[in-house]
């Protein structure tokens, strides 16, 4: 059997302290009082297929309903809370909990608490945000 090498640094390795907030999201995207980190991604890693982010949400933050075409996201807080959106419904989202949605369905994220709220998403179909797809809900895309 072979010997498995051990390493510290790697390719395919990220450490959150290393990703920088990406500053060209914009309130006008609806991107509202968001700190987002973009860890992994087809630029990232090479991924292909799949994107993992953090978000900090100031109090009061807001992520405007928008969908994804080409892509489904799971979103979990690891502190905090807020309403999240999925379709029609505002759902209550605490620390430790996990709100799915399904590809191509409208969805945001509102931080209720006094605090901020830390959360955890993926994308699953798509290795970026460009290949998601991204529609804001109400604002016509521009062409």
């Amino acid at each position: 059997m072979a010997e498995i090498e051990i390493v510290s640094e790697h390719p395919f390795k990220r450490s959150l302290a290393d990703v920088p907030v990406d500053h060209s999201l914009t309130e006008e995207g609806g991107w509202s009082g968001m700190a987002v980190q973009w860890i992994v991604t087809a630029a990232t890693v090479g991924a292909t297929q799949h994107v993992v982010g953090l978000t900090v949400f100031a109090p009061g933050a807001r992520h405007h309903p928008h969908r994804h075409p080409h892509a489904e996201e799971a979103q979990y807080l690891i502190s905090g809370s807020g309403l999240a959106r999925v379709g029609d419904t505002d759902i209550v989202q605490n620390a430790g909990d996990t709100v799915f949605v399904p590809r191509n369905e409208w969805h945001g994220f509102e931080n209720t608490s006094d605090g901020e709220t830390v959360m955890l998403w993926t994308y699953g179909g798509a290795a970026g945000l460009e290949q998601a797809g991204y529609e804001r809900q109400g604002v016509t895309p521009p062409g």
